[in-house]
């Protein structure tokens, strides 16, 4: 799919498209699966139809697997019937994931799905699609319908800078100190501070409110494995000078590290103070984090340093002429592919001598400089270890480049947990030697070896 429509060259304009939508699994022996399926897609528009691809974010709000999450790969194909309101949608979808004790065997998870779309505004899809959704070596399957909605932002990717319209957006990192008591987790036999890291894009949607989107996993032995997957919003109360104080609400899910969260719907109420510096941001919150319907419910304090940018990549708010001088233009790289562990001698949390895991991952590179700044996401699919997940961030050095071959020694750190790994505080590093063969102007195969 990636090869089918991202040959585009600097003057063919690509889209960025949101999806979002829910379903409810029946499961035999188990109360219904509440899943919320969140997707970004890159899309190309051809005429009648449209095809995007990109990545799907999958997470448990009800039912009794608080903490299930799968990460994968999603594609899509609008139809749009002539004369009439309506799309005709095609939907699939590979991954892997797996937590809270559900019977999600190796990981992998798939699902089919057709439908159609209504228009609500040029840009605002109503959608509804029939689902056949499995993880095949596991006991969640199900027929269902999925409800939801898309937003397309078209031509995004393009050269056209008179035309452009600028997005304000912001990626933070920061540090949280959780507080938790024995109501909230099954490994706690006394009250005690947690440490998680968090991953935060933000886009502004208006002079003071922004549109949120947070990723949070713990970094600590005794709940690895948590991790939340949250969206809201931020509203600025009051500015002066370099000085802000902001509220922030944000709603989603959260589990993992045998949290006791229930079907793992969660919310986060929290404000704090932002201090300007340069294009760079410190930040310090406070807030509340609780379950729906668990015990689980806690009170933080963050703090982290947040980058500010603009882009055409987002929901934008400005309408600006710019000359090609003014604009910078940046190579953006997105790769997915298959990533295979070698088993280390010895059991897991479970007593299971570990065996190899392949993992499925999406990553983005985005050139700073002389290097490259690498996010990425892996999650199993094959082996025994259904709910592992990687979250990495890091930096790429080039080597060599020699006509369509170059060599890299890509760095990460990496965030993982789930599956009863035992990865003591659930935060690590990782090297790599990488090499690419360009098959075409804007494709590659790569291959690395690393520890």
């Amino acid at each position: 799919m990636l090869g089918t429509f991202l040959f585009s060259n600097s003057q063919t304009s690509l889209g960025l498209e949101y999806q979002r939508n829910i379903e409810s699994v029946q499961l035999n022996s188990n109360k219904n699966l509440l899943l919320n399926n969140t997707s970004y897609l890159i899309t190309k528009n051809n005429q009648n139809y449209k095809i995007g691809y990109g990545l799907e974010v999958q997470e448990a709000l009800l039912g009794e697997f608080g903490g299930l999450y799968v990460f994968g790969l999603s594609t899509d194909l609008d139809y749009r019937i002539e004369n009439l309101p309506i799309i005709f949608n095609v939907n699939a979808f590979i991954g892997g994931g797996g937590g809270a004790s559900a019977p999600d065997g190796s990981g992998l998870a798939y699902r089919h799905a057709y439908g159609i779309k209504t228009p609500l505004n040029p840009n605002i899809d109503f959608s509804l699609r029939y689902s056949n959704y499995s993880f095949p070596t596991g006991d969640i399957s199900g027929n269902q319908i999925q409800v939801g909605f898309s937003y397309l932002i078209d031509s995004v990717f393009n050269t056209n800078f008179n035309t452009s319209k600028i997005s304000e957006q912001s990626i933070r990192v920061q540090g949280v100190i959780m507080d938790l008591d024995i109501n909230d987790s099954g490994r706690l036999d006394k009250d005690s501070y947690e440490t998680l890291i968090s991953f935060e894009y933000a886009n502004k949607l208006t002079e003071n409110i922004d549109g949120l989107i947070r990723l949070q996993a713990a970094i600590s032995d005794k709940i690895d494995g948590f991790m939340g997957y949250y969206s809201g919003f931020s509203y600025n109360i009051l500015e002066q000078n370099i000085v802000r104080w902001n509220v922030n609400t944000l709603i989603g899910s959260c589990g993992g590290g045998a949290m006791r969260n229930s079907g793992g719907l969660s919310y986060l109420l929290e404000t704090g103070i932002d201090f300007d510096i340069n294009k760079n941001t410190i930040s310090i919150n406070t807030g509340h984090n609780k379950s729906y319907s668990g015990s689980f419910e806690a009170h933080y304090i963050q703090c982290g340093i947040k980058y500010n940018f603009e882009s055409t990549i987002g929901i934008p708010n400005k309408f600006k002429h710019k000359s090609e001088d003014e604009f910078q233009m940046s190579k953006l790289t997105i790769k997915s592919g298959l990533a295979t562990r070698i088993a280390p001698k010895g059991t897991s949390y479970n007593g299971k001598e570990y065996v190899d895991m392949s993992l499925l991952n999406f990553a983005i590179y985005y050139p700073i400089n002389y290097f490259e700044l690498l996010a990425e996401t892996r999650w199993a699919a094959f082996g025994d270890y259904g709910a592992y997940a990687e979250g990495l961030v890091g930096l790429s050095i080039p080597l060599i480049k020699y006509k369509k071959i170059s060599v890299s020694l890509p760095s990460y750190m990496v965030v993982a947990g789930g599956g009863g790994i035992d990865v003591g505080r659930g935060i690590g590093f990782q090297f790599n030697l990488n090499t690419e063969y360009n098959i075409s102007k804007n494709n590659t195969l790569s291959f690395s070896v690393g520890k």
